[in-house]
């Protein structure tokens, strides 16, 4: 299988829009030299063009799928969501979900945004929500979810162009509703192009429908030669008329048989996976050997993305997926995400180097990442060494083994969960099924299964000959001292040093991590003293400060990271009923909150919240024996 990499897709980040705001306030794009929304009455106009002409309060009360989807050629202020938003409030069934798609070339700065939506107080609360979940101006899809995963929004920055052909294979027949926006067609005609109605047309489900605000003739046109039925109706306001209209096909979608999804694990792949399933109404049984009893039982884990000097499938991944986590956490678990920022120290000259690349790339937001200097490293915490430094302004640390539980306990009555001392094997049945086989005798039949086992994803899969490598790290618990208990952020060097926490009415630190390729499969959780004094000598080392020869090692644990080849998971679907979610690594935090809302999409048939040349890259037949 062909794993190239759309390089029209690791272009440089896109463009911030350039906006002045006109004497009612409303934002100008000094790029089209046009406004965002109507100046007497923006909202009004959206209501009336969108939302009105799709027919959207009737359509989602007679769907008969669980999702509805909309789909935007021009997020802009985001205004035309938030106005869907809260019509699906109002007037939406409560077992419906909404699930919004948006492209937008030219990402608002979160400020402009914050400047143009205070026209509106009257979605002051649903626009605060999504300031807080706005994501970084990074090239690609960024989901966000709102009210517990009822409403989730892909919004995809990049030129439209490029963004379709990453969008569109996975999308084939999901959307229920266009809302054809953007600068006006005369002056912004490179994105009403034949190929985004073609997009729309086979985006459609049978029925679908579409708005827009124009009734210019080629748009007109190039909607009716891609099949849509087109409707002139009266323009908003000043405006004589716009297009309004529908598409019929044989578009048949076949849903997922199984209303239960058995998952083997225990960590935080395993509870991301009970999380996305169950928000959307599926039950799922979790056979377990432990909560949080492998690599995500640390005390304290950070969150920030991985990124090269180039933008490499690697990084765009990690910038999608840290920028969901970020999101996940701080919306659903905000009393468990510490957003305290990271940074990375430059301790030697080839590390200096390498960030140097990094922040002078161009790829990269600097609300992501950004370069500071010896003096800002110190003003930031003035007990750190004069070095400079990546800063990760939006980044911060949870509690893993606590975070898992809490997202366990979220899922409520859908969950289900077995513990067993090890899960055996699996196999498949006669009836096409999974049977998964403990250690105690006991057999489980599962319809539909997904292997997030961590460290023993591979050898349950051992038929699939899946290579993969398992890695220990240990991670040592130190007492505060009165200098380190004001550390305010992650510290990363080549390990990491986590600020204080309450651990069971004293102050600790986590000081990691080793990372030993070679270790005894039988007592790789037995604390290793040289483990201990190398984590203290490696923070010791690195930052040359006193206060780290001061501090005094309380506790170490020890466990085991699956890793891959190429350092992106393994996530997809082994057959149409087994899916595998694994090879984590030490970002497992980061990545699991994505990586189970992908696998979740697959299985259900909706949008995904990746680019397709990503997708295939963390397909997990890339790493079977044959093709390694």
């Amino acid at each position: 299988m062909s794993h190239q990499f759309n390089k029209h897709f690791t272009s440089e980040q896109p463009a911030t829009a350039k906006v002045s705001f006109n004497q009612l306030g409303v934002p100008v794009s000094t790029e089209f030299d046009d406004i965002y929304f109507n100046n007497e009455n923006g909202l009004a106009e959206s209501r009336y063009v969108f939302l009105q002409h799709n027919d959207l309060p009737t359509r989602w009360q007679t769907s008969l799928h669980n999702t509805f989807t909309v789909a935007e050629t021009g997020f802009g202020t985001g205004l035309n969501f938030l106005a869907c938003w809260q019509l699906f409030q109002n007037t939406a069934p409560a077992n419906k979900r909404l699930h919004y798609v948006s492209f937008e070339k030219y990402p608002l700065r979160r400020a402009d945004l914050e400047r143009a939506l205070s026209a509106f107080p009257e979605l002051a609360g649903l626009a605060r929500e999504l300031l807080q979940a706005y994501p970084s101006a990074q090239t690609g899809c960024h989901r966000m979810q709102f009210e517990h995963n009822r409403v989730v929004v892909d919004l995809w920055f990049g030129d439209i162009h490029e963004q379709l052909p990453e969008w569109l294979p996975q999308a084939q027949n999901t959307v229920d509703a266009w809302f054809l926006d953007g600068f006006a067609p005369d002056k912004n005609p490179q994105m009403w192009q034949p190929n985004v109605f073609q997009a729309m047309a086979s985006s459609c489900r049978n029925a679908g429908t579409f708005a827009t605000f124009t009734a210019a003739g080629a748009v007109r046109r190039g909607l009716q030669e891609a099949g849509f039925n087109v409707i002139k109706a009266k323009g908003f306001g000043r405006k004589r008329e716009m297009l309004h209209g529908s598409i019929s096909k044989s578009s048949p979608v076949a849903a997922p048989t199984s209303k239960s999804v058995t998952v083997v694990g225990g960590g935080i792949a395993s509870a991301c996976l009970a999380w996305s399933l169950t928000q959307r109404g599926y039950t799922v049984h979790l056979i377990t050997s432990g909560i949080a009893n492998g690599a995500s039982g640390n005390a304290q884990g950070a969150v920030y993305p991985l990124l090269h000097a180039e933008l490499s499938p690697l990084s765009q991944f990690f910038v999608c997926a840290f920028d969901h986590a970020r999101q996940f956490y701080q919306s659903s678990y905000p009393g468990l995400w510490h957003a305290t920022g990271v940074i990375q120290l430059a301790f030697n000259t080839i590390r200096e180097q390498r960030q140097q690349k990094i922040a002078s790339g161009g790829y990269y937001d600097n609300h992501l990442v950004t370069a500071i200097s010896a003096e800002q490293t110190q003003q930031i915490w003035d007990a750190l060494p004069a070095q400079p430094a990546l800063y990760y302004p939006s980044s911060g640390w949870i509690p893993p083994q606590r975070l898992v539980e809490t997202i366990l306990q979220s899922c409520g009555k859908l969950l289900k969960i077995t513990k067993v001392t090890t899960v055996e094997s699996i196999q498949r049945s006669a009836a096409g099924h999974w049977q998964v086989s403990a250690s105690d005798g006991r057999n489980f039949d599962a319809e539909t299964l997904v292997v997030a086992a961590g460290a023993h994803t591979t050898e349950l899969l051992a038929p699939w000959r899946i290579v993969t490598q398992n890695v220990r790290g240990q991670v040592t618990q130190v007492e505060a001292s009165e200098t380190s208990a004001s550390c305010p952020l992650v510290v990363c060097y080549k390990g990491y040093f986590t600020p204080a926490m309450n651990d069971n009415g004293g102050l600790t630190h986590c000081v990691g991590a080793t990372y030993n390729r070679e270790f005894s499969a039988e007592n790789y959780q037995q604390v290793d003293a040289a483990d201990t004094a190398e984590n203290l000598a490696t923070l010791q080392d690195n930052l040359n400060q006193a206060w780290t020869q001061q501090l005094t090692a309380v506790s170490d644990r020890a466990a085991l990271r699956i890793t891959t080849r190429d350092h992106l998971p393994a996530c997809g679907w082994l057959t149409d009923n087994l899916g595998m979610l694994s090879g984590l690594g030490s970002r497992g935090f980061t990545s699991a909150p994505l990586c189970a809302e992908l696998l979740v999409s697959q299985w259900l048939g909706e949008p995904q919240p990746l680019a397709n040349s990503l997708i295939k890259r963390l397909e997990p037949q890339r790493l079977q024996a044959e093709s390694a």
